[in-house]
């Protein structure tokens, strides 16, 4: 019977000395590198392209137990921005990283301009409110959208609530304690929070557009306060503008614009002032002029009324 040693004698050159022992820690730091520098394809799903992670969502970690290599992944700090992205999808900003940007905002008037350039030096300094009054078509999504979107790009996270959804499921809630705090908590505690549309309730069977009830003007309050006396950075839009005074009666369940430019009005001014800019109000161009999308917008009814063509 031929022994182990003279088989590998035979087979091993005269001199030659045997491989290096197996460096385990080695050989995981060698697999963290593979992993970290793969690229992923997170940034296909939402349009977010992480340098960190390479679009992977996670990253390979090695850490040293008594001579034995430990390797766990640990989430990006892109996780979050990318979290923001999904739920303002959800909410109905499909596509906020590649439409809604400050290029593609047409300021062709000086009034637009104006608005450009102030939006874009709030998205640089995300400090304090931003605050954009109008009617509808104004541009008032696509800005505070904008920034939005760059201040995902700097890797903040960012909350977006759409005032007539959100604040119902809230107000579903308001007398139930734990789940009420818990429907809340995200939009006070937000690192940037983004109220589109404040007080705007939908229509009603008159199609004029109802007043906020006390529920509404609560649930308002209780979010602006907190985030104001926090100091925490948010993003308002409303068709009211602030040269507008209001009147919030609460124990009436009124509000109503009483005033402009820091002067007070009778009804009879106001609605003459009202009429005017109905009057002055230019739709936006349709996005779709042709084939099924063009005949879904015109007749598809919200998913809140069942989602059906008229």
């Amino acid at each position: 019977m031929v022994s182990l040693r003279t088989i590998l004698s035979k087979k091993m050159p005269t001199g030659s000395q045997p491989e290096e022992p197996f460096d385990a820690m080695a050989f995981a730091h060698q697999q963290t590198e593979w992993y970290n520098n793969a690229e992923g394809h997170l940034d296909q799903e939402d349009g977010y392209d992480c340098p960190i992670c390479r679009n992977k969502g996670y990253l390979r970690v090695v850490t040293e137990e008594g001579g034995i290599p430990n390797a766990w992944m640990r989430p990006c700090q892109c996780q979050k921005v990318r979290q923001s992205i999904r739920q303002m999808r959800r909410s109905g900003l499909q596509h906020i990283i590649q439409d809604y940007t400050f290029a593609k905002f047409q300021a062709t008037e000086p009034w637009q301009q104006k608005l450009k350039a102030a939006a874009q030096a709030y998205a640089q300094s995300l400090e304090g409110w931003f605050f954009f009054g109008g009617q509808s078509g104004s541009g008032k999504t696509h800005l505070c959208t904008a920034i939005c979107r760059q201040a995902l790009h700097q890797g903040r996270q960012v909350r977006y609530m759409l005032w007539r959804d959100d604040v119902s499921r809230i107000k579903a809630v308001a007398n139930q304690g734990e789940e009420y705090n818990a429907a809340i908590a995200p939009y006070k505690h937000a690192e940037l929070l983004y109220i589109d549309d404040l007080f705007k309730t939908g229509r009603s069977f008159d199609s004029r557009s109802p007043r906020p009830t006390t529920a509404d003007v609560n649930v308002a309050f209780e979010i602006l306060n907190y985030r104001y006396t926090a100091k925490l950075p948010t993003i308002v839009s409303s068709e009211c503008v602030l040269d507008d005074l209001i009147q919030i009666d609460v124990h009436n369940r009124k509000l109503a614009i009483v005033g402009v430019k820091g002067e007070p009005k009778t009804p009879e001014e106001m609605d003459a002032i009202l009429a005017e800019r109905r009057a002055n109000w230019k739709p936006k161009a349709p996005k779709y002029t042709k084939g099924l999308l063009k005949l879904y917008s015109q007749h598809a009814v919200s998913p809140m009324k069942g989602a059906y063509m008229e």
